[in-house]
């Protein structure tokens, strides 16, 4: 199918009471595309709505318009509306005073010469209603005043008075009689610049002000109108979001079982044998490791750091280190002390035992021991370090303790010298020395497990454990093997709370059962499968309800993807429908129509059509299978408009074709094949990119494999081995035919092209455009005449005088009447239409005949090279043959082709599809189909 499913326009209004059954019938189907609500254009006045979205800026805003619009929308007593009525007087008020001052620097008179005196004169301001006028001015002159008079508003003037001294008091009488009350600013009576400039600041701070203010009312009756459904809004978004960060937990709750896992494994080495560990896949490095650990043998440093160094994860690794240190510390410790209590003397007030670096050996050695009154029991240098056993005074103990952890990093231990007290020490000590090796062997076994991908299900065999089989199968289905649910009807936004709740209280459960597990770590050996077993029983339930919520997340994400996008419209007060617009593909229509019926005891109206010609429409492509995988090269380029061909099969196909002709090898073709195949089996992120991307790289690399191996054959090519039989063309030796075959390959290339955007312009509508454009009839009419010209030219060794021969004279008028029908087109347009700009159309249409045709069909010539490289390299392995043997020449230019050429090649075909071919028919600017439910897979009871 070259060309887009067909697709269904269909409006649906309920009673939105029903919108819930709606939303259950729109998520049956699955793929269906809802457009945008435009909800907000008819609750809104349309000055609100562009505030909204930033249509209008402060600088742009009608003011009138906005105090009209305030008017209609707000009660008489809001008091949004009394600021609104302020700034827009603000306004009008530096309106006047932009007038005055503008008009006082034409009489050039200074504001702030107003109400100050010069010479005897006084200069003055009022402002006059139009109506008091004439009489204002005829009082003033008959008392021999100067007046000079500007209009500042549509009803009202300003007069500037000059006048005598002596006249104050009777100009005042006038001014009582006629004057309009206006206060003005004391920033106004300053230099006229200065003044116009403080104007315009206060009025873009006003018109910012006033803007600030559409904008809350905007927001106060938007949120009045959608409270209702930002409320469920919400509450979809937030139920979303929890089930989708629910799933996030997965990785933690493999880890958790991973670490229950590794306990039992540990608790079963500690009874058994490390060794048994290699029946479940582990190597037996681990199992020396763990071994040793087991049975307290003091590895060397540089054993211990090439064991570790096995361990994949370093921070694991590092922290496995820190334990060990410590581990043979305690073991240091209590090695020197059974050696000491044979020495004690009676008399003794403390103990102290302390085993740190080899410095410390210096301590007891010197004169140190005896400044505290210390006397040794017991020194020695064990494993790493080194320890000591000292009988001190009660008084220093505890300063000595600290300044041995202090100076050599010490483990120390103190104690009276009571047989209850030493024997409380050797308790802790062993207790702490148990919980390290326990940790030590967990930590290793689950490193190892999750690195190897050790089956969990094997380890449970293995440990022939009934209770960790049941935690690994619920693991597997609260995550795998999910059977999607339908929300209830009935308080459907009730149950959407409580599951909120729920999965929030999951979650706690989840973090605080983490803490739980590595503590468990810590606990000595007879106390961890008490603990373990309670903690399993926890998870186990946790994994139950993990599943029961994570069932109902496609459903979720159905009403989250459509919520957004149902309009809801108010017929009289308290009646409210519900409109839903958008499209489904012609195949599932009829099934939406059932689950409608089905589902939605009333609906007020429902409307299925095709989508008209010309108009947009979203492109639905199924991407399932071969053609999902290689649709990625057309959405690479864009998407295809639904009135548009959809070149996938022609890309892959031309592709295909080039990438063989440029690397004809059967042998290489062979293992590009094989690469392709374990590519598209396993999606394995190749150089970073993602598995989706490594899937379409495999069958890409698929075909062709399989394309280069019938090229091969054609070459003669295999391995750049000996020619398999006489080749039907050899690239290097029919250099001419390999050539010709490769420019006639891209005319026939273009001309498709050209033939495509005919189509393309066909289906929407453009027939004028499918025969006068430059890509269209006129352009395939113009580049085959120039090449049958280039032909005959070539033909007869570039003799110039076959261009006067009958049949190129008809062809070169052909080449002309398709220039003049071009540019033709567009002086109609321009002329009788209007559309100028057709004019710079056409001319760039021209200059990409004339210059970008040939220039694009020489790009070809890429193909024939290509395949002469390819053959070279197998000159180069015979040449280097007698310098570096048979077997080494052929194993390098064998891997330089597939290192470097089978990238190069690819690169080129790519170039020659999406530069020279796509560009002649395809725009991909068209809508891409979103269904609102992710999966293909329907929501049914």
């Amino acid at each position: 199918m070259i060309v887009p499913e067909a697709v269904q326009r269909f409006r649906i209004a309920v009673p939105s009471e029903y919108e819930v059954n709606l939303l259950d019938a729109l998520a049956a189907v699955g793929s269906v595309h809802l457009e945008p609500t435009i909800e907000a254009r008819g609750v809104l006045p349309p000055l609100l709505v562009d505030v909204l979205e930033g249509k209008i800026t402060p600088q742009t805003l009608n003011v009138e318009e906005a105090l009209e619009v305030a008017r209609k929308v707000l009660r008489r007593d809001d008091i949004l509306l009394r600021r609104v009525e302020e700034k827009v007087e603000g306004l009008y008020n530096l309106q006047k005073l932009k007038r005055l001052a503008e008009r006082l620097y034409e009489i050039g008179v200074s504001p702030e010469d107003i109400g100050k005196e010069k010479l005897g004169l006084v200069t003055d301001l009022i402002f006059v209603a139009d109506e008091n006028l004439s009489d204002a001015i005829s009082s003033l002159l008959a008392l021999g005043v100067i007046v000079r008079r500007g209009r500042v508003s549509s009803f009202e003037h300003a007069l500037l008075l000059i006048y005598r001294r002596e006249l104050q008091s009777k100009v005042e009488e006038v001014k009582r009689l006629y004057s309009i009350k206006f206060d003005l600013p004391e920033w106004f009576f300053d230099k006229p610049e200065t003044v116009l400039r403080k104007i315009e600041e206060e009025e873009a701070r006003l018109r910012k002000d006033l803007y600030d203010l559409l904008l809350e009312v905007a927001g106060v009756l938007r949120d009045a109108v959608e409270f209702e459904r930002a409320s469920r809004l919400e509450v979809i978004g937030n139920a979303y979001r929890a089930v989708r960060e629910l799933r996030q937990k997965r990785e933690l709750l493999e880890d958790m079982v991973y670490t229950i896992a590794s306990l039992k494994l540990a608790l079963k080495a500690c009874k058994e044998d490390a060794l048994q560990l290699s029946k479940i896949g582990l190597g037996k490095e681990y199992c020396s490791f763990v071994k040793n650990i087991l049975k307290e043998n003091v590895m060397s440093q540089r054993d211990l750091e090439k064991a570790l160094s096995s361990l994949p994860a370093k921070k694991e690794a590092s922290t496995i280190m820190e334990e060990i240190q410590a581990f043979y510390k305690y073991l240091g410790v209590k090695a020197l002390l059974a050696k000491a209590l044979d020495k004690l003397e009676a008399g003794c007030d403390a103990l102290l035992a302390a085993y740190g670096e080899d410095a410390l050996q210096e301590f007891c050695k010197a004169d140190a021991c005896s400044v505290y009154g210390a006397s040794i029991l017991a020194s020695e240098s064990i494993g790493w370090g080194f320890g000591c056993v000292l009988a001190v005074p009660t008084t220093v103990s505890e300063s000595l303790a600290s300044a041995l952890r202090a100076r050599y990093k010490a483990l120390v231990y103190t104690s009276a010298c009571s047989p209850e007290k030493i024997k409380e020490m050797l308790q802790d000590i062993e207790r702490r020395e148990q919980s390290l090796r326990n940790s030590i062997v967990a930590k290793t076994i689950m490193t190892a497990l999750k690195h190897h991908k050790v089956s969990l299900e094997k380890v449970a065999e293995h440990l022939n454990d009934a209770d960790l089989k049941e935690l690994v199968g619920l693991l597997k289905a609260a995550f795998s093997e999910i059977s999607p649910r339908p929300l209830p009807e009935e308080e459907r936004f009730t149950f959407l709370r409580d599951l909120i709740s729920s999965v929030d209280a999951i979650g706690e459960e989840i973090k605080y059962l983490n803490e739980n597990l590595k503590n468990i770590l810590e606990l000595p050996y007879e106390e961890m499968p008490a603990k373990l077993s309670a903690q399993l029983v926890v998870l186990k339930d946790i994994l139950i309800k993990v599943r029961e919520y994570l069932s109902y997340e496609q459903a979720l994400e159905v009403m989250h993807r459509a919520q957004p996008l149902l309009s809801q419209v108010r017929v009289f007060r308290s009646r409210r429908i519900t409109v839903v617009e958008g499209y489904v593909p012609a195949k599932f229509s009829a099934t939406l129509r059932e689950e409608l019926s089905r589902r939605v005891s009333r609906i007020l109206y429902m409307k299925f059509e095709d989508v008209p010609r010309r108009e947009n429409a979203p492109t639905y492509v199924e991407t399932r299978g071969l053609r999902g995988l290689l649709y990625k090269l057309t959405s690479m380029r864009g998407t295809p408009a639904y009135w548009e061909i959809d070149p996938t099969l022609i890309f892959t196909a031309l592709f295909t074709v080039m990438y063989g002709m440029m690397f004809g090898d059967v042998g290489q073709g062979l293992l590009l094949v094989l690469f392709g195949l374990w590519l598209i089996r396993t999606k394995y992120p190749l150089l970073g990119i993602k598995r989706e991307s490594a899937g379409t790289l495999g069958a890409l690399a698929t075909l062709a494999g399989a394309s280069s191996m019938v090229f091969g054959v054609l070459y003669g090519f295999m391995f750049f081995l000996k020619q398999l039989g006489t080749p039907l063309i050899s690239p290097i030796h029919d250099v001419y035919e390999i050539i010709s075959i490769a420019l006639w390959f891209g005319v026939v290339q273009l001309l498709l092209a050209m033939t495509l955007n005919v189509v393309n312009l066909v289906r929407f509508g453009d027939l004028v455009g499918a025969v006068f454009s430059g890509m269209g009839g006129m352009g395939i009419l113009f580049y085959a005449s120039g090449v049958m010209i280039a032909y005959k030219l070539a033909s007869s060794g570039f003799n110039f005088a076959v261009l006067s021969s009958p049949d190129v004279v008809v062809l070169l008028w052909l080449v002309v009447g398709a220039l003049i029908g071009v540019l033709g087109l567009s002086f109609y347009e321009a002329k009788f239409t209007g559309h100028k700009e057709r004019l710079m159309h056409a001319m760039s249409e021209v200059i990409e005949m004339l210059i970008a045709f040939p220039a694009n069909s020489l790009s070809y010539i890429r193909l024939a090279a290509f395949a002469m490289a390819h053959e070279a390299f197998g000159i180069l392995a015979e040449n280097m043959a007698p310098f570096a043997g048979e077997t080494v020449s052929f194993l390098v230019a064998n891997f330089l082709v597939l290192a470097i050429e089978a990238l190069a090649v690819g690169i080129q075909a790519m170039r020659l599809t999406y530069y020279e071919f796509s560009t002649k028919f395809f725009k991909g600017e068209g809508i891409k189909f979103k269904p609102i439910a992710a999966t293909a897979e329907m929501v049914r009871e």
